[in-house]
């Protein structure tokens, strides 16, 4: 077999956090104001003989520690049928709605929203299924099927069995998403007696990028969390728009909001809701370096529970 060279990329996001003076822990790592690397990562994808596709990535990122262990993000080998359709064991994202198949240094926000690791895990480890259809002149669907590891990372009396597909609709730009999430995972009863449980996660929501705007709102609900019964929902909304400026040392300034609720327990009569609020704008300097400001504040929480502290963020990112 002839071994082409693979390509390769690189990511690398530097931020700034301030928090809030008056509350500020300078004993808690989380709530300290700091220099951080958000992720340093690198990666490297390619064919082998046409059908084997490969890929990796690695580096060091805050959403899988505190950004200062090198760990393997990424990893992947893959059978193409066609160019459009593909089965392979991987670990990485798979498609559960749009905030989940978007890579951190594409976002419009500078996070996910703040419950999507709770509705899944963001590099899960498994077999899947990936096909491209077109509908049509001006339309087509991703459909994926991933049988994936719990959360414990094991196949032993858990599992993490997802379906998912986006819609390019024959609006230019407009796309709408569909995830059905069956799940089975371990719990400990009163008397501190393991045993297994099925649960399950579904979203929708719909993204339009087009004309300058990116609009996204998704919906999320699920049931099997801390507990077996515990249910809850949520949804986000994000709203950005990119002025042109087109000078040589800037692109574009993006200003963008996003709002998200989060309801942990939405069929009992105990107050869970948490809703959360972030604006901030995006300087494009270049085509693939931006600086991105943001200001992220918890608008509402339950009485029992600690006011979130309002956070201050500068962010550098640049692609390769």
């Amino acid at each position: 077999a002839e071994n082409k060279m693979p390509s390769i990329h690189g990511t690398i996001m530097l931020d700034t956090h301030f928090y809030e003076s008056k509350s500020v822990d300078e004993t808690n790592y989380d709530n300290s104001n700091r220099f951080q690397i958000r992720k340093a990562a690198l990666g490297f994808e390619g064919f082998l003989d046409d059908n084997i596709q490969y890929n990796m990535e690695f580096g060091i990122a805050t959403c899988i520690g505190k950004g200062d262990q090198l760990k393997i993000m990424e990893a992947g080998i893959n059978y193409h049928f066609s160019e459009n359709l593909s089965l392979g064991i991987q670990q990485g994202h798979v498609l559960r709605g749009f905030a989940s198949d978007t890579e951190c240094s594409n976002r419009l926000t500078l996070e996910k929203p703040v419950f999507m690791n709770t509705f899944g895990v963001c590099h899960p480890f498994g077999v899947v299924a990936n096909g491209y259809f077109e509908i049509g002149k001006n339309a087509g669907a991703e459909i994926e099927l991933g049988v994936m590891n719990g959360v414990n990372g094991t196949f032993d009396r858990e599992h993490d069995i997802n379906a998912g597909i986006i819609i390019d609709t024959p609006l230019n730009g407009l796309a709408i998403s569909a995830t059905f999430n069956h799940v089975n995972r371990q719990y400990y009863d009163e008397n501190y007696s393991q045993y297994s449980e099925t649960g399950y996660r579904m979203n929708c929501g719909a993204n339009y990028l087009n004309h300058g705007f990116w609009i996204t709102s998704e919906y999320f609900y699920g049931k099997g969390f801390t507990s077996d019964s515990q249910k809850m929902s949520a949804w986000y909304a994000q709203l950005g728009y990119d002025v042109l400026v087109n000078h040589s040392r800037l692109l574009t300034i993006q200003p963008f909001i996003h709002y998200a609720y989060w309801d942990k327990d939405c069929e009992t009569d105990i107050e869970k809701v948490f809703t959360y609020l972030e604006a901030g704008l995006t300087f494009k300097l270049t085509a693939n370096t931006m600086l991105k400001t943001a200001y992220d504040i918890e608008l509402d929480q339950p009485e029992s529970v600690d006011e979130q502290l309002q956070t201050a963020t500068v962010r550098i990112t640049t692609v390769f």
